[in-house]
């Protein structure tokens, strides 16, 4: 899935842009200069099958007249190597500065695709300082109001026209081998599983966290199965990323989920489920990814302190209470063995293909146990159910108002959905439509 981010100075309303564009308030808005600080991520839908991920960044301030100046235009840097293609946005109501010439010029050197914008152009006969963008020697720039939601089709067409055909490899296309993914808070013991695993010191392990500071692929073969294992930096609370290069990490640990079929999230039994941890796995539902929640350092819980540790867990994780919970020790070897089982069973379940006819079954038992509500006094029908696609598992529900059923319906569905065709402990997707 390409990365496409949005930069520019402060105030000329990247994260207005960013929040309509993902159609969600994930960015903090408001007047004053800096207020984002860090990157937030989003998917943005380009249409019918076409969605990138969204990045949003503090702004590129080199006059310093923003708190923490230099690390917000680091972490821009950071972006820019880490797109696919570039949003460059300026302010149409004022006059370009030293920060617009001097993001312009380093755009033209890392050789990134961009796509230049003028935003708050809320009347397009009268932008004042539009026309001085011309000034750095850009042409073709597009006019927008991220304010007002103008000028988004043709901002849309343009990525579209750029980026192409430039996807990541289909996890749904490519089956031979599993990709597990291994996620989790600095100094909780990747490295030292993945050694586990494989049976030999392949990486580096040390009692100073963030030892690990770029993904590395191992494949290896068990039985007549192939695996490639991703030992990923450790991902910190965002206040604690004081490095660029962990910065860094960190975006390529968050976009290996979307090359795994399956995730590890390991965890420490002294802290729980972190919110850090929580957020990961929110990554994780929302890129439909099969996970497990590894605790790790299981040699150093004390007797009878599993089962709280096990209730406490699946009582932080409400929104995915059906996750495999698993007790490991990468230091003693304990229960290692059984996460190829658990990794196997995952990835069958994420890309089985279930037929048309025996979906359609279980459609009729689900809605004879529990009848759809009334919709402005007529009954929501549901006529049939099909699947249109794996890892995750993605069903089509055709219905008299697909936009309308109510979400404590959808929740019944999916989860009695999930327990008649035993896809329980993976997320599945449902769409609604229309006939």
């Amino acid at each position: 899935m390409p990365v496409v981010a949005i930069v520019g100075k402060p105030n000329v309303g990247k994260s207005t842009l960013f929040n309509l564009l993902v159609k969600q308030d994930r960015s903090l808005v408001g007047p004053e200069r800096g207020i984002t600080r860090d990157r937030i991520y989003g998917r943005w839908s380009l249409g019918a099958d076409a969605e990138v991920d969204l990045v949003d960044t503090g702004g590129f301030d080199t006059i310093g007249e923003t708190p923490f100046a230099d690390l917000m235009r680091e972490q821009t840097l950071i972006a820019i190597r880490d797109a696919d293609l570039i949003l460059c946005l300026f302010d149409a109501r004022t006059p370009v500065n030293p920060d617009d010439s001097a993001l312009v010029a380093l755009l033209r050197k890392s050789q990134v695709p961009v796509v230049f914008v003028a935003n708050k152009v809320d009347d397009p006969g009268g932008s004042t300082f539009a026309s001085m963008i011309y000034e750095l020697g850009i042409d073709g720039f597009i006019e927008i109001s991220a304010k007002n939601r103008r000028g988004t089709g043709e901002l849309i067409h343009r990525v579209k026209e750029l980026l192409g055909k430039q996807v990541s490899p289909c996890l749904e296309d490519s089956t031979e081998k599993i990709r597990v993914g291994i996620l989790g808070r600095p100094n909780v013991g990747k490295s030292l599983l993945i050694n586990r695993i494989i049976g030999e010191n392949r990486t580096l392990v040390s009692p100073e966290a963030g030892t690990t500071r770029d993904a590395v692929d191992i494949a290896i073969s068990r039985g007549e199965r192939e695996y490639i294992f991703v030992d990923t930096a450790g991902i910190r609370r965002k206040s604690r990323i004081d490095t660029s290069i962990e910065r860094l990490s960190v975006i390529r640990s968050l976009k290996n989920v979307y090359k795994s079929h399956v995730c590890l999230l390991l965890l420490d039994p002294k802290e729980g489920l972190t919110d850090q941890d929580k957020r990961l796995c929110g990554i994780f539902l929302e890129h439909g990814r099969a996970f497990a929640l590894v605790v790790n350092k299981s040699d150093l819980i004390e007797a009878g302190e599993r089962k709280l540790i096990k209730e406490q867990l699946i009582h932080s994780l409400k929104f995915m209470p059906d996750a495999p919970l698993t007790f490991v020790s990468a230091l003693t070897g304990s229960n290692v063995s059984q996460l190829y089982p658990m990794i196997e069973k995952l990835f069958l379940k994420t890309t089985h293909k279930i037929p048309t006819p025996q979906l359609n079954r279980h459609l009729a038992r689900i809605v004879d146990a529990h009848s759809p509500p009334l919709i402005r006094g007529r009954a929501l029908r549901f006529f049939y159910i099909t699947q249109v696609g794996t890892v995750p598992p993605r069903f089509r529900v055709v219905s008299n108002f697909p936009k309308q059923v109510p979400g404590s319906y959808e929740r019944y569905f999916m989860s009695s959905l999930k327990k008649a065709t035993g896809l329980e402990g993976i997320p599945i997707k449902l769409v609604f439509s229309g006939k």
